[in-house]
């Protein structure tokens, strides 16, 4: 069965600009998807005992309430003071667990715990940045920024109707009240990872361009990225001994390959009569290769060693005889810096905007005071991290 989730914090953003007056940040634009088609292997793997991972958050633990069982209202960590429920960390995912047929009474609870190890932290992580955004964009600037996500967020909801198949709105409403949560659920959502997203974003000091000198520096330090791998092409005639009644029968066949070739058939034409495996139907051609490809060594070895042009001698294996044409070689050689100067700055200035949105990020988890309900071994693992 197809399982519709929100999953907004593993998807991708790229910056634009926002239309309202004197915005403190741009918007992030539409995530990818909202259709996480693997959610209940997921759920199973956590049930076998998989072990999460998660993002570092700074934790200041307290016990874990073993009154009850965890249900969709149960406090499962505070945030500068604000509680945290299961359902704010899990959505509709609780509701898929706890009516999971495949799931025997006694494990839904420990899946439902194992999920929320898994995504507590980032929720904690994205929860103290939208309590900084709060603090430093007014209310209605707010609202005018959600205003203009809106559209983004009906192409969401359009993309996920075309991929379900689905034509109208009630068919959507139906399928998401099956996995407990709604059209407004996913907005809310993507309006919160869209203003996460977009108040890192505006966050981060990155310059535009980079320094001539330290792009040629990347491109000495990394020089053999920029050294095509060698390649060659061609094509082959096999003679099979079944398909001739043995050796013997395969040797004059052979023969006749070899009296064609000398004459000056084309290796082509000559393949397409006589050879006795697939290839014969593409003129004998293989392709290209990359050296190091084949098993055989000595092979390649005489493939690449040959010149363009040139038939090898008769290969003798133990069920058939097998001759060599080489077509073309493609040597290697280095790109010159000018053919990847802008690749090569287009990747550290991604380098250096990741690295920036995790200081962005640490620094935000490092004033925060968040609580959780897990151990201290749970706690200490986030600790740690946060040092990293």
């Amino acid at each position: 069965m197809v399982i519709l989730l929100v999953i907004l914090g593993n998807c991708g953003c790229k910056g634009r600009s926002l239309k309202v007056p004197n915005p403190v940040f741009a918007d992030a634009p539409p995530r990818r998807s909202l259709v996480n088609q693997t959610a209940d292997a997921e759920e199973q793997r956590l049930a076998m005992g998989q072990s999460a991972t998660g993002i570092d958050v700074q934790q200041i633990g307290f016990s874990k309430n073993n009154s009850g069982p965890l249900t969709g209202t149960t406090v499962v960590a505070d945030v500068n003071g604000k509680p945290v429920f299961v359902d704010d960390v899990l959505g509709g995912a609780r509701q898929i667990i706890e009516s999971d047929p495949r799931l025997p009474e006694s494990k839904r609870q420990e899946v439902i715990e194992a999920t929320l190890r898994k995504r507590l932290p980032k929720y904690v992580e994205d929860e103290l940045i939208v309590q900084a955004l709060e603090k430093k964009i007014p209310e209605d600037k707010r609202d005018a920024i959600k205003e203009t996500l809106e559209p983004q967020f009906q192409k969401v909801i359009a993309g996920i109707k075309e991929k379900e198949g689905f034509v109208t709105d009630q068919q959507l409403d139906e399928r998401l009240a099956k996995e407990g949560i709604s059209v407004d659920a996913l907005r809310d959502n993507f309006l919160r990872m869209q203003m996460v997203e977009g108040y890192i974003g505006t966050s981060i000091k990155v310059p535009e361009t980079i320094d001539r000198e330290v792009l040629v520096s990347y491109y000495q330090e990394h020089i053999n990225d920029y050294k095509p791998v060698e390649e060659v092409r061609f094509a082959e005639i096999v003679v099979r001994f079944r398909d001739h009644g043995g050796r013997e029968g395969a040797e004059q066949a052979m023969t006749n390959v070899v009296t064609q070739l000398q004459s000056g058939k084309d290796f082509g034409d000559v393949a397409q009569a006589l050879s006795d495996t697939m290839t014969a139907e593409k003129r004998g051609e293989i392709g290209w290769i990359k050296r190091g490809s084949l098993t055989d060594k000595a092979l390649e070895d005489m493939l690449f060693e040959m010149p363009d042009g040139e038939i090898s001698s008769v290969q003798v294996r133990s069920d058939r005889f097998e001759v060599y044409k080489v077509i073309d070689h493609r040597d290697p050689g280095t790109i010159p810096f000018q053919e990847v100067q802008k690749e090569i700055e287009t990747t550290l200035l991604n380098e250096m905007k990741l690295e920036a949105r995790q200081k962005v990020r640490r620094e935000i988890r490092e004033k925060g005071n968040v609580n959780t309900i897990f151990g201290e071994s749970f706690e200490k693992e986030f600790r740690d991290a946060s040092k990293l």
